[in-house]
């Protein structure tokens, strides 16, 4: 499979390109380091578009969203499949970042609203606290990365191997306190 992934030179995105690219798949990266604003809808778009799976991760503004809609409108028809890095900062009540959170809600109400219209399908996913910033600390405020992007990917694959589609995953950090409990 050829699967495209915006952001996949840091954090998240990487991970993910290491996790499918040890399982075979072709890898087209789609990063800011090698020449690919994803605020450029149609450079990005032109680099993606016969892929067969498309990890929209990273986050610039609304161009998460903009990127979906333009891959949408030509994939909605073919049995594809886009996974939408969104955040629980997005259902959050309280947030340090109205800013980010408007934008990772209004991916979320993207994934809602083209959800069920077409054969491209769509699969929301929510990461916690993962620890690709410097001020988090694996295992005190964080979950690992690669930890993290392995559990999604191990679930996902383990329910389809079960004929069951997964349409959303949160899966967030669980400080060793709650674990005891």
């Amino acid at each position: 499979m050829k699967i495209a992934i915006t952001g996949h030179t840091a954090g998240i995105g990487k991970s993910f390109a290491r996790y499918f690219a040890r399982r075979g798949h072709e890898i087209v990266g789609v990063s800011r380091r090698e020449g690919f604003n994803i605020r450029s809808t149609p450079k990005v778009f032109g680099h993606i578009q016969d892929c067969d799976m498309f990890i929209n991760n990273a986050q610039a503004g609304f161009a998460q969203t903009e990127l979906l809609y333009k891959l949408w409108t030509t994939w909605h028809d073919q049995p594809k499949l886009i996974w939408l890095i969104s955040s629980m900062v997005a259902t959050n009540k309280q947030s340090h970042n109205e800013e980010y959170k408007a934008q990772k809600q209004a991916l979320e109400n993207a994934f809602y609203n083209l959800k069920n219209k077409a054969r491209c399908r769509l699969v929301l996913i929510r990461p916690g606290t993962v620890a690709t910033q410097p001020y988090n600390t694996v295992g005190v405020d964080a979950a690992d990365v690669d930890t993290w992007v392995n559990s999604v990917c191990d679930y996902w694959i383990d329910a389809q191997n079960k004929q069951l589609w997964v349409e959303e995953i949160s899966l967030g950090f669980v400080q060793q306190s709650v674990l005891e409990l």
